[in-house]
C-alpha cells in the first residue's frame, strides 16, 4: 500500500508544470561610440531629466518607463545558380609512311585502321545548378522598459517575455534605439523603426530538444571527413 502511494505522488508531481530550469534573462550593454558626443540636451534650470513633461504626451520617455513594441519581422531570400560547361577536342596526326612500319602492320593485321592509332578524342562536358530559398516570420507584442537615455535623446529599450505552453518554454528578447518621435500615440512602436536591433526568439523544452541534433552527431559530423 505504501509503494503505490509513493508512486502515485510521484505522479502528482511529474504532472505539475513548472519552469525546466531557473531562466536568467539576457542584459545587452550598449555602446553608443561616436554618436554618444553629439547633441547632448542640457538640463533646464526648473525642471530636470528625471522629471514628467507638462505639455508632453504621457508615452515613454525616461528610464523605466514601458514602451510596448510590435514586432513584425519577415525574412526572404532566395538565390538561383546554373553552370554549364562543354568542351571537345580531335586531334590526328598524320605520318605518311611511317619507315614502312604502318604498311607492315596493315599487311599483317588487316583489321587495323592505321588512321585511329595515330589520332586523340577527348570531350569534357559540366553541368551543375544550385537553389537557395529561405523565409521567416515572427509576429508578437512585447513590452519593454527604458534602459537608458542617450545623449542624442533617443532611447535604448530591452525587454524579455517569457511564455510557458505545456512542458515548453519560449523566450522573447528584444533590444535597440528607439527615437522618441517614432513613439505612437498608444505608446507603441514597431520594430522596424527599431535601430541597432536585437530580437531573439527561442526555446526549450521537449519540443525544442527533438529538433536538436544528439552531442555524439555533432561530435561526429566535425571529425567525419566525407
Amino acid at each position: 500500500m505504501k509503494s503505490i502511494t509513493a508512486i502515485l505522488v510521484l505522479v502528482a508531481f511529474a504532472g505539475c508544470t513548472s519552469h525546466i530550469a531557473p531562466y536568467k534573462p539576457k542584459h545587452r550593454r550598449f555602446d553608443p561610440g561616436e554618436f554618444g558626443t553629439r547633441n547632448k540636451p542640457q538640463d533646464g534650470s526648473l525642471y530636470a531629466e528625471g522629471q514628467a513633461n507638462l505639455f508632453e504626451d504621457p508615452v515613454a520617455g525616461r528610464v523605466g518607463d514601458i514602451l510596448v513594441i510590435r514586432i513584425d519581422e519577415k525574412d526572404l531570400a532566395s538565390h538561383q545558380a546554373d553552370t554549364k560547361l562543354d568542351k571537345s577536342d580531335d586531334t590526328s596526326y598524320g605520318v605518311p609512311a611511317a619507315f614502312g612500319f604502318v604498311a607492315a602492320l596493315k599487311a599483317k593485321y588487316p583489321d587495323v585502321d592505321p588512321a585511329k592509332l595515330f589520332a586523340t578524342t577527348s570531350s569534357q562536358k559540366f553541368s551543375g545548378n544550385g537553389a537557395v530559398s529561405r523565409q521567416s516570420q515572427v509576429t508578437a507584442t512585447l513590452p519593454v522598459r527604458v534602459r537608458e537615455i542617450l545623449p542624442s535623446g533617443d532611447l535604448f529599450i530591452e525587454g524579455t517575455k517569457v511564455v510557458m505552453v505545456g512542458a515548453e518554454e519560449k523566450h522573447i528578447y528584444l533590444s535597440g534605439i528607439v527615437r522618441r518621435i517614432d513613439i505612437a500615440e498608444d505608446n507603441s512602436v514597431s520594430s522596424s523603426r527599431i535601430a541597432d536591433a536585437e530580437i531573439e526568439y527561442t526555446g526549450r523544452g521537449d519540443v525544442s530538444d527533438t529538433q536538436r541534433r544528439g552531442w555524439a552527431s555533432r561530435a561526429i559530423s566535425k571529425i567525419w571527413p566525407f
